[in-house]
């Protein structure tokens, strides 16, 4: 199998690329007779394709000659693609490339559907195939939405923030996007369109726990709601009772298996249930910012920074996706991080401010911490 795909890779690359000034001199019987021989070897790798992972003991090597067929066959499309995007490409060669892209595309579906227990869901999904799965996405998400525009039985912050993260999903063409990542969206959608999760606010909230939807925006929309909550209540005691009990609800709510909308972070229970945890055991122990003897505050204690609360809350957040900083929640360590430091205008940091710069950092303060980064780069190059 990987030997036809090799062939097929020197022929694409060489033969029927647009750089090829003997491409378009190609009769329809030539065109014919290349579109018949990538036919019969679309039958003849899925028969190989078969006999080999039968041959084949190991389930390791079994994986391993999947990845391999997948990765080259993602490429072979991605190349087609790339051609049919080229300006003056005539009409009889884009044919060609649609149905060999078609035949290509057909190995892989196969390879998907049969041998799924070896598929790689991590490797990105071909251009070709995005598109076309991109613009059905999007057709579910514009009904979504004509839903919970005439509906108001679901939280209108909740709904932007979602939908948010969907639109960003579906427009940005630059991000490179996988199978499960493609997957995990089109099974929310899905979801959320049903009857149950339209129901109201809290349906749908179960719907995106559901789906261990850890997303940065509603990680703080639920840590808003909470706040919100205990802001209600007078008493001490009532604020950790509220909090316990929407700890017991959240906890008791079904999840899916191995799914989540970033693997990157801890899940949406873990983080909602390390905040719960950290504002009860404030809660539970007063209020421990005291002045000293002198009057001075304790800041002279802390780290002082000119960095702003939103360059700070980013630089912190790099290191927490990096896995340099690798506390299991973020709640916790944001709240220590607001003890410890100071910013130019700050003596003190606000842990909502932090916590909300962290979860929702801004276009200009990304592009202004890139800057610092390649600032620092130069440094290094002159230590």
């Amino acid at each position: 199998m990987p030997i036809i795909l090799n062939k097929w890779d020197t022929m694409i690359i060489g033969d029927l690329s647009p750089g090829n000034a003997a491409l378009s001199l190609l009769t329809e019987a030539s065109i014919q007779s290349v579109i018949k021989e990538s036919e019969e070897e679309q039958s003849k790798i899925r028969i190989l394709l078969i006999e080999r992972l039968v041959d084949s003991p190991k389930t390791t090597d079994k994986q391993t000659y999947v990845h391999l067929n997948q990765t080259m066959l993602i490429r072979l499309l991605d190349k087609l693609y790339s051609y049919k995007q080229i300006p003056g490409v005539c009409d009889k060669i884009l044919f060609l490339y649609d149905t060999i892209g078609q035949h290509l595309q057909n190995i892989l579906n196969f390879i998907e559907d049969f041998f799924s227990n070896y598929f790689n869901r991590n490797e990105k999904l071909p251009a070709s195939y995005r598109k076309v799965s991109t613009l059905e996405l999007k057709k579910q998400l514009r009904r979504l939405v004509q839903i919970l525009t005439k509906d108001e039985s679901v939280d209108k912050c909740l709904i932007t923030g979602v939908m948010a993260v969907f639109q960003n999903f579906t427009d940005d063409e630059s991000a490179i996007i996988s199978y499960l990542q493609f997957s995990y969206q089109k099974e929310l959608i899905k979801e959320l369109l049903l009857e149950k999760a339209l129901a109201s606010t809290q349906s749908f909230r179960e719907t995106l726990y559901y789906f261990n939807f850890n997303e940065d925006n509603f990680i703080a929309y639920e840590y808003e709601r909470l706040q919100q909550l205990t802001n209600n209540l007078p008493a001490k005691k009532e604020k950790i009772t509220l909090l316990r009990f929407e700890q017991k609800n959240i906890n008791q709510l079904s999840a899916k298996l191995n799914c989540s909308f970033t693997i990157n972070m801890p899940s949406l229970k873990e983080q909602v249930n390390g905040w719960i945890d950290e504002e009860v055991k404030f809660l539970e122990n007063g209020n421990l910012i005291e002045k000293t003897e002198n009057g001075v505050a304790e800041n002279e204690h802390k780290i002082h920074t000119s960095l702003s609360v939103a360059k700070l809350a980013l630089l912190i957040k790099l290191l927490v996706i990096d896995k340099i900083i690798i506390n299991r929640t973020v709640a916790p360590m944001l709240r220590i991080i607001a003890k410890l430091f100071t910013t130019l205008q700050r003596e003190d940091i606000s842990f909502g401010s932090m916590e909300t710069k962290y979860h929702a950092p801004d276009k200009a303060t990304i592009s202004a911490v890139r800057d610092m980064l390649f600032k620092w780069i130069n440094i290094l190059n002159k230590l």
